[in-house]
């Protein structure tokens, strides 16, 4: 009973203290950021992670059914943080995107495992596959650098792979999105809890759920 008490404890702690870095960050106009009803607290896409890489693959281990990838959940994980702080955007919170686009990565749509296509780049419906990375970084990478485009007009790090950044880059849509809610109706259409499904992945993630 206190070791699941001070669980609760440490995460109201951790959200508290997210909640008051995005009151800061937005009165300085420098991550925006919008309070949802309970208990969504509606993060902005670039920021440092909250969880660590070893409760990302807790998280995903105790799901209890092995994860259809072609690298181990370890090596998958690290390279959610790798190329999300090079370009500045929460790692842990891009993984919770691909654990809630692939299924916890079982899959079972259109995209297939070997694509390392993590977010469904591509994928249009009716047996519509999208597009195939030669190796799970650089599906991460572009998966990364897709939120890069809709959050921020600087162009990424690395050379492109994103099949769909210019895309993106030509539209209305560009940089626009600040929040992960803010991807409602831009990243899936209409999407409207879109955001949202991927905060509830991640605030699971945090409380070890």
């Amino acid at each position: 009973m206190i070791e699941i008490t001070l669980k609760k404890t440490l995460l109201i702690v951790v959200w508290l203290l997210v909640l008051n870095v995005a009151v800061f960050s937005a009165a300085a106009k420098e991550i925006p950021f919008e309070l949802k009803t309970p208990p969504y607290i509606d993060l902005s896409i670039m920021g440092p992670p909250l969880a660590t890489e070893e409760e990302c693959i807790a998280y995903l281990r105790k799901r209890g059914r092995m994860p259809l990838l072609t690298v181990s959940i370890e090596q998958l994980v690290h390279h959610f943080y790798q190329e999300g702080r090079l370009e500045g955007i929460r790692p842990d919170v891009i993984f919770a995107q691909a654990i809630h686009e692939t299924g916890h990565f079982r899959y079972g749509g259109d995209v297939v495992p070997l694509q390392n296509n993590f977010c469904g780049l591509g994928t249009t419906g009716g047996g519509v596959k999208g597009a195939w990375f030669p190796t799970a970084q650089i599906g991460v990478r572009a998966q990364v650098q897709h939120l890069l485009v809709y959050t921020s007009t600087k162009p990424p790090e690395h050379a492109i792979v994103d099949p769909r950044y210019d895309l993106v880059k030509r539209s209305p849509k560009f940089g626009q999105a600040r929040t992960w809610t803010d991807l409602n109706g831009k990243w899936a259409v209409p999407g409207k809890t879109y955001g949202q499904m991927i905060l509830r992945i991640h605030q699971k993630i945090l409380s070890g759920e």
